[in-house]
């Protein structure tokens, strides 16, 4: 994601909103899915969604994130 925002001349402080999908979600992923959010925004992340998936596009996929960045 960071190379991708990079390229359009951005930072993750663009990012507004997240949508995160993980394979066989439980509350023993939902730890290591904060940790890295509060890594990157802190205390003030963007907007969040997270969705409990059976599967993504191929066996060893087990998350997949969709970032929405805006420019002021």
């Amino acid at each position: 994601m960071g190379a991708a925002l990079t390229a359009h001349g951005l930072d993750f402080g663009h990012v507004v909103q997240l949508r995160t999908y993980v394979v066989d979600h439980d509350a023993t992923r939902l730890g290591p899915i904060a940790e890295a959010a509060q890594g990157y925004w802190g205390a003030e992340p963007p907007v969040q969604t997270l969705l409990g998936v059976a599967a993504l596009a191929a066996p060893d996929v087990l998350f997949e994130v969709e970032a929405i960045a805006a420019r002021a």
